[in-house]
């Protein structure tokens, strides 16, 4: 009795532990793989969003002078032109710019006061004259005007309308991107610490910190440098483990001690019914358990006595169970062949037209959904519009026609994918389906102009009413969300999508006169390469 009872305590022990420490160890070298890696992979996706918000605020600011530059090149304007629709600028973002200049060709830097002063010795104007940058970006200046801290953005004019309106020089504060950075180091095109919202560590206490860089799309040589001290990275990784081999201990000390105490309860019950089962292989079907208790041993005696009481029945069950075992496995060979049956009959009556949609619908689904990327080529894209015309065509097929042409040469442009069904869609529901007595056709036409990639999208259906096309083309070119109108929120989607990848200069234009309705998309050409993150 008490050697069993020792027997069962030592080994109940001895395997807790080993599961204890087998358990233990396999959750620490896991949280050294993991856990880490993950903490500096968080930390970089942190520094990286943060690159990316600057970066965007930059392509804002030379997105705004940009269009400056173009407009004034396009119109001719005078060096008072240009600072008038300047001044507008600062007036419109006046939290973003702190001046905007215009810059002669001889270097002088003019506001609209009249006042003048030359730049010919700043770093950042002569960057530019020595390379073919459209712009460049200053490092940190502190204003005269307000002792703030800005930087420069000097964009050229071209092509050059006069001498007096040769680049257009922007006064930026850098608060905005004090703000975005926060605890993380900004550094500019020479590696100056520009933005610094806490006192830099020693040499020695360097050499303990994980460093995350990024950079900053859009201002060439600048980034963002963050630094963690390494042990920050598995402190909680730390506690983590010490808090589990704590609770794992107090558990096998609880563990231990009940195992000890159950053990002369369990084990003489457990003997006495070890008796009776050598009785029962014997072959003495007669005996019976006597113990009368009422917990989980007295339920297993008596649980003893109904097996030896239903064993003929039980051996008669599990023959019906092996039966309708077998019985279960012929209904899924039943099924089968009835599949191949249908699939037999199916091509024994040539329903090909039952073949050609269902590979539509799948080819639809395939292009659509793609691979998680945002942009596919424009050899995808016209199979994916193709497959969703042939499903239309099934069911309108008294009314609708297509036609599919592009160059070869493009086949393989990126382009950003599912815009052309949006437009399709349009065009069949509102163009061609109001004309039931009538056949319809749907041209779509890519093709390149200049650095450009035209798409367009025709149909000679229902003409837009007036007032209805000033509405949708005031939702396309503003970017108002016609919510409340189905067809200008399809339109809408698609412009808005283009407008986020490439810029406001690209986008959708519509016009519907004398029986076509047309549907024109630009966009550069390089695709994804040309476009930014959105």
């Amino acid at each position: 009795m008490n050697s069993i009872q020792r027997k069962i305590t030592f080994y109940a022990g001895g395997c807790f532990l080993l599961l204890f420490f087998t358990l233990s160890g396999a959750i620490y070298l896991e949280m050294e793989r993991t856990v880490v890696p993950l903490n500096e992979s968080l930390t970089q996706q942190i520094v990286n969003a943060r690159s990316e918000q600057i970066s965007y605020w930059f392509q804002q600011r030379t997105g705004e002078i940009e269009m400056l530059a173009k407009l004034a090149a396009d119109h001719h304007w005078t060096r008072d032109d240009l600072l008038v629709e300047s001044r507008k600028l600062e007036q419109r973002r006046s939290q973003d710019y702190e001046s905007i200049r215009i810059v002669d060709l001889n270097g002088d830097s003019w506001a609209s006061d009249g006042k003048s002063f030359s730049i010919l010795e700043r770093d950042y104007y002569k960057e530019l004259i020595s390379s073919k940058a459209p712009y460049v970006v200053s490092n940190v200046i502190v204003s005269h005007a307000n002792e703030a801290e800005i930087v420069v953005i000097l964009y050229r004019v071209e092509p050059l309308a006069n001498e007096d309106v040769a680049y257009i020089a922007a006064a930026v504060p850098i608060g905005k991107m004090k703000e975005i950075a926060q605890e993380i180091l900004v550094y500019d095109g020479k590696g100056s610490l520009i933005v610094n919202s806490k006192t830099p560590d020693s040499e020695d206490s360097r050499t303990n910190m994980s460093t995350f860089t990024a950079s900053i799309d859009g201002v060439p040589g600048w980034k963002l440098n963050f630094q963690v001290p390494k042990a920050q990275l598995s402190q909680g990784m730390r506690k983590t483990q010490w808090s589990a081999l704590m609770v794992g201990s107090v558990v096998g000390i609880f563990f231990l001690i009940l195992v000890k105490l159950l053990g002369s309860s369990i084990v003489k019950p457990i003997q006495m019914l070890s008796q009776l089962m050598r009785q029962v292989e014997s072959g003495d079907w007669s005996v019976r358990s006597n113990n009368q208790r009422r917990d989980e041993i007295g339920e297993l005696g008596r649980s003893f006595n109904q097996m030896l009481i239903n064993l003929y029945e039980s051996e008669q069950e599990k023959k019906e169970m092996e039966l309708q075992m077998i019985h279960e496995q012929i209904k899924p060979h039943f099924l089968y062949n009835t599949l191949d049956t249908i699939q037999w009959m199916a091509a024994s009556h040539e329903a090909n037209d039952v073949v050609d949609i269902v590979e539509s619908l799948s080819t639809y689904f395939r292009l659509g959904l793609g691979s998680g990327s945002q942009f596919a080529t424009l050899e995808q894209e016209f199979q994916h519009v193709e497959s969703y015309l042939n499903i239309q065509c099934v069911r309108y097929e008294d009314i609708l026609e297509y036609e599919l042409r592009y160059d070869e040469q493009l086949e393989q442009q990126q382009i950003i994918r599912f815009i052309l069904q949006p437009l399709v869609e349009n065009a069949i529901y509102h163009g061609i389906k109001p004309l039931t007595d009538q056949k319809s056709k749907i041209s779509i036409h890519a093709y390149e102009q200049g650095d450009q990639l035209i798409i367009t999208v025709e149909n000679n259906g229902v003409d837009i009413p007036e007032s209805r096309l000033a509405s949708i083309q005031e939702t396309v070119r503003n970017g108002k969300e016609g919510r409340n109108e189905a067809i200008g929120f399809g339109l809408y989607s698609v412009s808005h999508r283009i407008r986020l990848a490439y810029g406001d200069l690209y986008g959708l234009k519509i016009s519907s006169e004398q029986g076509i309705t047309r549907m024109t998309l630009n966009m550069p050409l390089g695709g994804e390469k040309s476009c930014g993150k959105f």
